[in-house]
């Protein structure tokens, strides 16, 4: 079995792709808040806690033998990952990130060479699955669902709340608080 990973709902195996090495940074890069000022020497801090979007950068390569399926699946390969998704490790099931391609792939090199390094832009945290699928049914008055990131950051979030039933929602209170721990 060869280590891969899921992109916009697709398996590399689904290519007949492996991964090779995957740097996946600890820490993305802190974004700088500092100016210059016009006689003063150095730099003004004005700190900050946001962070850079982090590349990672994944060898991938051709596990088949078969020359002419390689040259049917490298477009198909290319079209996969033109868009956004959903990027999810085998080795780390339990981490997803926000991932987008920027960078061209060279088809040519992928059809010579059966390799290809792939620079996946990401955000800069890693959240849980469950956290980016967090489903609670049968949420009621005075209800309370706690959703943790279980992550090293406080990052923003998005709440969806369906009514599947037919009394109106109302009275509801959202409240964010920082689970630290």
């Amino acid at each position: 079995m060869h280590n891969g990973f899921f992109f916009a709902n697709r398996h590399s195996s689904d290519f007949w792709l492996a991964m090779g090495d995957a740097r996946r940074p600890l820490l993305a890069g802190r974004r700088r808040n500092d100016y210059e000022i016009s006689g003063r020497h150095g730099t003004v801090d004005f700190g900050g806690e946001t962070y850079k979007p982090m590349p990672i950068p994944v060898e991938i390569y051709f596990i088949s033998e078969d020359e002419y399926r390689l040259q049917v699946v490298a477009r198909e390969i290319a079209h996969w990952l033109s868009g956004k998704g959903i990027l999810v490790f085998d080795d780390e099931p339990d981490k997803a990130y926000d991932a987008v391609v920027y960078d061209e792939i060279d088809t040519d090199q992928i059809i010579r060479t059966k390799r290809a390094t792939v620079v996946f832009e990401c955000q800069p945290f890693a959240s849980t699955i469950n956290f980016l699928q967090s489903i609670n049914p049968g949420v009621t008055r005075g209800h309370t669902v706690d959703i943790d990131s279980r992550g090293t950051q406080a990052t923003p979030g998005i709440v969806i709340l369906q009514n599947t039933g037919t009394v109106p929602i109302t009275s509801i209170t959202i409240i964010r608080r920082a689970l630290r721990t």
